[in-house]
């Protein structure tokens, strides 16, 4: 729910305005009417409903911490969907601002700073049970004006040993402060805190994040001692940072207190054996299987080369060859038998605000510019991984290459950006930067021809588009296939009246679309057809009703499409149980549904969840659903979850990792643009961003 000033929230504190927001929800300053007081209130999307438990048991664990260099929580409470943490307002920039202001920070006051915060860390991991904070960085260190220092920003913190989903906020990392078990559903625990407290004091001596521990595992990246950016910095100090940010937990201090300690003694040391244990490629392994993860879960490295559109061809030596393949193997075998699986959760909230740009927009992060925090499965793929041989002494940092949005980092959708009049088929990549940006590029328009396209559908393997477009002269709009880089347009459907809405069978063979074969008076008579791809056996399936915009569950069981009647459009399945001849209700909890007049029904790729567009008079948003089974009588335990702020949203797509939502909006002045959000509906990025109409868009899926 969005907060606008002045609104007065739970009877007690008066919202002053938004100081950022972030995947989850939102941080707002606020004033305590009661206390009479500023404070900071942290609102937390979560619509699952067994998370209001754990998020009240979390909370009134972070309500009992008491100490000078952690903000008081004062309160907390959940109304809806939306749960609530009201913590102390600290004034004053955090270290990120700092960094980015003045550089490389005064090596006495970072000493200073490290103790502070070590004993505040000591301090949350001697509470029973252990607290872990699990997202230091310097966007989460703030200095006041009168110099006092606060560890800021407990949505991720929990205890030691919980889920490692919660309610408070999900699991989070933030590439470059985060340790490898905190990726995926790893393990966290006080050793996970030591090696992002490190990371900062690294990032606070260099103003150069160390390199991505993950990157590290993989052998694609080095951690430069911290000499090589800083020659003033003193040996004791230099190694108890690296044995801080061993990437095998047993390698680091046994705690923090330890490290502590060690970076006070200026006689502290590594041993020639402990220096070399660190760096070691076996070490790296090790590191590897402690990551969890699945097959469907990819991976982050450094310099992965990504996969273009036409393809990647790359030579190699018939030994190097080898080797890739054997590295690839093992890998692979890891995440196959190794490593348990990783389930969707999502980002946390942050304290930054969005910037937006032309096709270059940021997703709202508290990190250093190269810091973006992200849900631990948000990691992008790799092509190809190898392990540095014996002779590279001093192994080459490739730059980070852009993660792929959505998972296949593909859409397909309809703009008239190439002469600015006819709407075309294009496609475009979407990626994420190291600093948190999302971008869009790679742009490539597919059809050429007269008149509009609309509504294009990638099959389910990837290798082909179908969509509306005009056919012969009389007949109104056809259904296209073309392949995927826009070669051999084939028109399969060729009949008089309005062919429209495609959509594919999960198994490739049949598409299913909109025929308006007539007008009744005013109104207009839509019926569903399928036909094979190839133009052939086109069959009617709507009878007696009138039906349209249908979509398919991932098994092909079962189709779900509206039905228009009194002027009312409601949600109806059918099923293979009988041919998909009968309509059924598919919201089963009242006469006609409690799902309001819906539109571009699509489920998502597992087939638990289904999202909608919701009309409401002229006004349109985007509702995803839940529900514990389908039937073909309809779906059972229907949850209903706003997730588009605005009134103007429409035609959702699922992204093939089901993180996010790729949409059409007219909130800009009325211009139709290409919109993505995860999930949770936030944050809500606009990725088109011109004058003109961009809209209808669809996630390529990975087949």
């Amino acid at each position: 729910m969005e907060l606008i000033p002045d609104t007065l929230l739970y009877d007690r504190y008066k919202i002053l305005n938004k100081l950022g927001q972030g995947g989850m929800g939102a941080v707002y300053l606020a004033y305590d009417t009661r206390l009479e007081t500023q404070v900071a209130v942290k609102s937390n999307f979560n619509p699952a409903p067994e998370s209001v438990e754990q998020f009240l048991q979390e909370a009134r664990l972070l309500a009992s911490l008491k100490h000078p260099n952690l903000p008081r929580v004062i309160d907390y409470f959940v109304i809806g969907n939306e749960q609530y943490l009201v913590m102390d307002f600290i004034p004053g920039d955090d270290l990120s601002k700092r960094l980015k202001t003045s550089g490389v920070q005064d090596l006495e006051k970072v000493l200073n700073w490290a103790d502070h915060l070590c004993d505040a860390l000591n301090y949350l991991h001697k509470q029973k049970p252990a607290v872990i904070h699990r997202d230091v960085k310097p966007a989460n260190i703030k200095i006041t004006p009168d110099g006092e220092l606060f560890l800021v920003d407990f949505g991720i913190a929990k205890a030691a040993g919980a889920a490692q989903e919660t309610a408070s906020g999900a699991a989070g990392y933030t590439p470059g402060f985060a340790p490898p078990e905190q990726y995926g559903q790893g393990r966290t625990g006080p050793y996970s805190d030591q090696y992002s407290l490190a990371a900062t004091i690294y990032a606070l001596l260099a103003k150069a994040k160390p390199a991505d521990s993950i990157q590290r595992v993989m052998g694609k990246a080095s951690l430069l001692p911290l000499s090589d950016f800083n020659l003033q910095i003193p040996d004791y100090v230099a190694e108890a940072v690296i044995k801080a940010l061993s990437l095998q937990p047993e390698d680091r201090f046994k705690s923090v207190a330890e490290f502590r300690k060690a970076l006070a003694n200026p006689d502290f040391r590594l041993s020639d054996d402990e220096r070399s244990l660190l760096t070691s490629t076996a070490t790296k392994l090790a590191a590897l299987r402690n990551i969890p993860g699945d097959a469907s879960a990819p991976t982050v490295l450094a310099g992965k080369k990504e996969r273009s559109k036409k393809g990647l061809l790359i030579g190699l030596g018939i030994g190097g060859a080898i080797l890739g393949v054997i590295l690839i193997v093992i890998v692979i075998g890891l995440f196959l038998f190794v490593l348990p699986g990783a389930p969707f959760t999502l980002g946390k909230v942050s304290t930054a605000v969005p910037s937006v740009q032309q096709n270059t927009l940021v997703i709202p992060t508290t990190a250093l510019p190269d810091s973006p925090t992200l849900a631990p499965t948000d990691i992008p793929p790799t092509a190809a991984m190898s392990e540095p041989t014996a002779t590279d002494e001093v192994p080459l940092i490739e730059p980070p290459q852009p993660e792929l949005i959505g998972e296949s980092g593909w859409i397909v959708f309809v703009s008239d950006r190439g002469d600015g009049s006819i709407q075309q088929i294009w496609t475009m990549r979407v990626t994420c930067n190291a600093a948190g940006e999302i971008l869009t590029d790679d742009y490539e328009q597919l059809t050429f021809g007269s008149g509009n396209k609309d509504h294009p559908v990638w099959s389910p393997d990837g290798s082909q588009i179908a969509y509306s477009a005009p056919g012969d002269p009389g007949n109104g709009l056809d259904i296209w296939v073309m392949d995927s880089d826009g070669g051999n347009p084939q028109n399969i459907s060729n009949h008089t009246g309005d062919e429209f809405d495609p959509a594919w069978m999960p198994d490739g063979n049949l598409i299913v679309f909109t025929y308006h074969s007539r007008t009744d008076g005013s109104k207009k008579i839509y019926q569903l057809f399928w036909v094979k791809p190839d133009g052939s056996g086109r069959i009617r399936i709507s009878e007696d009703f009138v039906e349209s915009q249908a979509t398919f569950s991932p098994d092909g069981k079962y189709l779900v499409f509206v039905i228009s009647a009194s002027s009312h459009n409601y949600l109806f399945i059918r099923s293979d149980y009988d041919g998909f001849t009968t309509p059924e209700k598919f919201d089963v909890r009242a006469i006609f549904g409690e799902l309001g007049e819906v539109a571009d029904p699509e489920f998502s790729p597992d087939g638990k969840q289904l999202v909608y567009t919701r009309m409401e008079g002229s006004s349109s948003r985007i509702v995803l659903i839940t529900f514990s089974e389908v039937h073909r009588k309809g779906a059972r335990d229907i949850q209903e979850f706003d997730v588009s702020t605005e009134k103007s949203d429409m035609s959702p797509a699922w992204s093939a990792d089901m993180r996010w939502l790729a949409f059409t909006s007219t909130r800009d002045g009325g211009d139709f643009e290409v919109y993505i959000m995860t999930t949770a509906g936030r944050p809500q990025i606009n990725l088109t961003n011109r004058p003109g109409v961009d809209k209808s868009p669809d996630w390529k899926p990975i087949p």
